[in-house]
């Protein structure tokens, strides 16, 4: 994982409206390195953990329009393993989404599955990322 936010609803809201302050005011100043980012994500009150040296560049692209190349995001395969270990026999058998997911079950009880679901349930969520432009 590039940046993994730390699980609280509060901690994604304010990831989130930092992601919509760079979306609807692109004139805004955008972090270059890991060292503008954990900067700007402290000033935000975003808990976040970003992989790599401060040096490392940070790279914003925007999706393109309509007669631009369709581009279709890929994980490598290390990512993909590091992601599915997360799958593998989770606490409880219950797929590990963020906890701001309960917000629109109600607080509903997660379901307990087994591994074979669990595997399946993550193909389909990355297949989804893959293509679903991320809103």
């Amino acid at each position: 994982m590039r940046i993994e936010i730390v699980d609280k609803d509060d901690n994604w809201l304010n990831w989130g409206n930092l992601v919509l302050t760079w979306i609807r005011n692109p004139q805004t100043p955008r972090p270059t390195t890991v060292r503008d980012l954990k900067t700007l994500l402290a000033a935000k009150g975003v808990e976040a953990k970003v992989d790599g040296p401060d040096t490392r560049a940070v790279e914003f692209w925007d999706y393109p329009h309509n007669n631009d190349p369709i581009r279709i995001a890929l994980p490598t395969e290390a990512m993909l393993e590091e992601r599915l270990q997360t799958v593998r026999h989770p606490p409880g058998d219950v797929y590990p989404l963020p906890h701001f997911y309960d917000i629109a079950f109600a607080g509903a009880t997660r379901a307990r599955l087994s591994q074979a679901v669990l595997l399946d349930f993550a193909a389909r969520r990355i297949g989804e990322y893959s293509v679903n432009e991320c809103c």
